[in-house]
């Protein structure tokens, strides 16, 4: 009798001290100031007050976005109920509006939208979150010109997800409807959705470069000026990842679609994606450091060309030794006649003192093309109808195509054009034929227009 007194003693102390021992340890994971990168911007959250309680407590935060001309602050509450193995937040953006350079079309946006997420915090550390938000309607009219409106925007109710914990960050967000329109150009996508997977880089934080893999897509898109459709995609998907090491960054990007439209043409089956390997991540960072601070010079025009460009000259000849290689594949139309197929291999070897002395010899460039000639017919015929045959500065169509053929720049077999290019050494290379001059005559044209 006097053991089971003594535990249950223990029991009831275990269940008075446990709510204190829980708050303790949410107030001690949610007071730690995270940063983290989304492309450019630099999204910053660190908590302001902190009330517990024994079995609640509440909470306010400052959500702090810098980057791309964005500088400002969002006010966030917080009400917390401990729980046996974690805790429960309901988080809601404060009333006041944000603070700082925030355009006013995207104060409006969160104002409308009025964002709201439920939260896990778990013991173990990490954070898994559900939050929606409501529709959004802005129409700019202080520009507007009759019944013209410069600016509308709509953005159907959303909902996502967000995951946090020291290994991996998770984002997804969905949405049937964004329609945004500037004058008489519209761009609407239906059935839109996100998804975002990060983890830390190689030095354990979520700095710049990290590891990533991002999936975007829509049920639709259509880019139309006026009543015309300049571009069209059914069953849009983009996906890209990116993996890397201290020294190493490899990365991904594929679009596919099942159908395409523009300027008349109709296509289907669009496949594109690119790859880069061995590219050399402590310089791509600099080049990202000094990048900002070209920015912020703000130089001429002409003088920030230059700058740029023996910066990138620069970070090419550090990267010349690890072999870097960009990777391309085109596929579209199945239909023969009308089928694009497009392979591309571009990288840079030797060493960065060839590169510094030589750089054309350090390029290896292999280009093979495939096009359909009743596409490029096709295509030629729309452009006739665009002019309603008056005449076009510069070469036509055809009359390039003639000359390429002449040049045997490209080969017309079996109702296929195709051309088939290789760079390597410092010397071009056509179908086979030695076309050296050409690729000088086009460095030199390229170099007067720089300089």
């Amino acid at each position: 009798m006097r053991k089971f007194l003594i535990l249950l003693l223990l029991l009831v102390v275990a269940a008075a001290a446990w709510p204190v021992y829980v708050g303790m340890q949410v107030e001690n994971a949610l007071e730690q100031p995270f940063t983290g990168y989304v492309g450019e911007l630099r999204i910053q959250h660190a908590v302001t007050t902190y009330e517990r309680g024994r079995y609640s407590a509440r909470a306010t935060s400052v959500l702090h976005v810098l980057g791309d001309g964005l500088d400002f602050e969002v006010e966030l509450e917080h009400r917390i109920g401990h729980r046996l193995l974690g805790a429960v937040v309901q988080t809601r953006s404060a009333a006041r509006q944000p603070r700082g350079h925030i355009p006013p079309v995207l104060a409006t946006a969160l104002a409308q939208a009025r964002p709201r997420a439920d939260s896990w915090l778990g013991l173990g550390g990490g954070i898994s979150s559900r939050f929606s938000s409501q529709p959004v309607r802005i129409q700019g009219e202080e520009h507007a010109v009759g019944d013209a409106v410069p600016f509308r925007l709509e953005l159907g109710a959303g909902q996502g997800g967000l995951a946090y914990s020291p290994e991996r960050v998770v984002l997804s967000f969905d949405t049937d409807r964004l329609d945004v329109s500037e004058g008489d150009r519209r761009l609407l996508l239906r059935q839109l959705y996100f998804g975002l997977l990060v983890h830390p880089g190689p030095d354990g934080r979520f700095g710049r470069l990290p590891d990533y893999d991002i999936g975007l897509g829509s049920g639709s898109l259509s880019l139309t000026r006026g009543d015309r459709e300049l571009l069209g995609l059914d069953s849009l998907q983009m996906s890209s990842n990116q993996n890397s090491t201290a020294k190493r960054l490899d990365s991904l990007w594929r679009l596919r679609a099942e159908a395409l439209r523009s300027a008349g043409l109709e296509l289907e089956t669009l496949d594109l994606n690119l790859t880069a390997l061995r590219w050399h991540r402590p310089t791509l960072l600099r080049f990202m450091e000094d990048l900002e601070g070209v920015r912020a010079m703000s130089l001429a025009t002409d003088l920030q060309t230059g700058l740029l460009l023996g910066m990138v000259m620069e970070g090419l000849q550090q990267m010349v030794e690890h072999d870097p290689l960009l990777q391309g594949h085109l596929r579209l139309n199945s239909q023969p006649g009308k089928h694009v197929r497009v392979n591309l291999d571009l990288g840079l070897k030797g060493d960065a003192e060839g590169f510094a002395a030589r750089p054309l010899e350090a390029v290896a460039l292999g280009l093979d093309l495939e096009i359909g000639v009743a596409l490029i017919e096709e295509l030629a015929a729309l452009i006739a109808g665009e002019t309603d045959g008056e005449p076009r500065e510069g070469m036509s169509l055809e009359d390039w195509l003639d000359l390429a053929v002449a040049e045997q720049w490209v080969r017309i077999d079996n109702e296929t054009l195709s051309s088939l290019l290789r760079m390597e050494d410092g010397r071009l290379l056509i179908n086979g034929r030695d076309q050296t001059v050409l690729l000088l005559a086009l460095v030199f044209g390229l170099a007067r227009g720089m300089f």
